[in-house]
């Protein structure tokens, strides 16, 4: 009976959380496709494509300038940071494994014994660490595409808000996205693109 209840209440939480990414999904492909048909941007159906739409976003965002430093396509950047973070810290993760058969193998033959569990805290520390600051990136550069995105639609502390609780919240994005999707412009930025 136990069994069943859990199985059943995990079910229910699986449930709950694909229909949670459903929707999350198309709030924001309706809202990204609607901004982009708005800013008069080719192929916006782009939006409904998983990778695609993150290329799509960072085009609608446009060009980021920081201290005197310009990134002119972010989307770009926003679908190869994730695979570049993975390729990194998959690297890291294989030298440690390396470095933990090669201690196992001259611990039994030599003298010198590599201290195995202080280089799996190390690499492990290493690899949170990479981790941690390429999601700090990726997070960064989406703020600040979000930012230039949003700020066509309003500003002050409401767009501070949105880019934080955006970061914060999953679903918060999509929803913001879905809400603006077809507010005007407040600026000539949307002519623009």
């Amino acid at each position: 009976m136990m069994n069943t209840l859990i199985f059943l209440f995990y079910m229910l939480c699986l449930s709950v959380s694909a229909a949670a990414a459903l929707a999350e999904y198309i709030l924001y492909g309706i809202g990204l496709h609607a901004m982009a048909r708005q800013a008069g941007m080719d192929n916006e159906w782009l939006a409904f494509v998983p990778f695609a739409r993150k290329y799509l976003q960072g085009k609608l965002g446009g060009p980021i300038t920081l201290k005197g430093k310009t990134i002119k396509e972010p989307g770009i950047w926003m679908i190869l940071l994730p695979f570049v973070i993975g390729i990194i810290t998959g690297f890291v993760s294989g030298l440690t494994v390396i470095l933990a058969v090669a201690g196992i193998l001259a611990g039994s033959n030599t003298i010198i014994v590599i201290p195995l569990t202080g280089v799996m805290i190390l690499a492990a520390l290493i690899i949170f660490l990479l981790a941690l600051a390429g999601t700090a990136v990726l997070n960064g550069l989406r703020a600040l595409v979000d930012y230039q995105i949003l700020s066509r639609y309003c500003q002050g502390n409401v767009l501070i808000l949105h880019i934080v609780f955006s970061i914060c919240f999953p679903m918060y994005e999509a929803a913001v996205f879905f809400y603006y999707r077809n507010k005007p412009c407040r600026d000539f930025q949307c002519s623009d693109m």
